[in-house]
């Protein structure tokens, strides 16, 4: 009877466990500009569409990069520490946006074995959690010493594309996402709502359907 009843328990536990989802990123993780950024977030968005049986953790830090040596490096922040002890079972991460950046481009040639040391750090945890990598939002910036899409499509993506293949690690696309929607980008760097609405749609499918 014991036994049947322990049995019982474990299943339904089983059953009813919660997915924990880390979206690592910089600001457009976080939500800057979105107006409520809370309820608006990719992050608090993408929670909506999964739903109960998921718990979306919004770990964003603005300005960060994923270089170690770049001007503002995500691994020294209290986020990603938090994120690790977390144990997550899927980790969404975000960054290279401000590494493209002129006073980081110098550091470039570095950007893959710090991308292979953040995406081991998640690997080793006790929940060998999923990881998924996107590559970054595109970049309506007209100044070049700034977060400049011409270095994101041609140093950027191709260091992350390797990093993804060479971890045997999932990737997706988010560059394409918003390319020909610069209208919802106000700022020119910084989706709204409205496109955070968009790319957590796309994650969401990833994560539920595998496309």
């Amino acid at each position: 009877m014991l036994f049947s009843l322990l049995l019982a328990l474990c299943f339904y536990t089983n059953s009813n466990a919660v997915t924990k989802v880390a979206c690592i990123g910089a600001s457009i993780t976080y939500g800057a500009m979105v107006e409520n950024r809370e309820q608006n977030s990719f992050p608090a968005q993408l929670q909506r569409y999964l739903g109960s049986s998921y718990a979306v953790e919004n770990y964003g830090v603005s300005g960060c990069t994923l270089l170690r040596n770049g001007d503002s490096p995500y691994y020294k922040t209290n986020e990603y520490q938090k994120a690790l002890k977390r144990n997550p079972d899927i980790v969404v991460i975000d960054l290279g946006g401000n590494d493209s950046k002129l006073i980081n481009r110098s550091r470039l040639n570095e950007y893959e074995q710090d991308y292979h040391a953040m995406i081991k750090s998640f690997k080793d945890l006790p929940s060998h959690p999923r990881i998924i990598l996107l590559l970054p939002v595109v970049s309506f910036v007209a100044d070049t010493a700034g977060i400049w899409d011409p270095v994101i499509v041609k140093q950027i993506i191709p260091k992350i594309m390797n990093v993804a293949n060479e971890n045997k690690v999932e990737v997706l696309d988010m560059h394409v996402l918003l390319i020909d929607k610069p209208e919802l980008m106000p700022d020119k760097i910084h989706p709204n709502a409205e496109a955070s609405r968009i790319m957590a749609k796309r994650i969401f499918r990833k994560i539920k359907f595998n496309k």
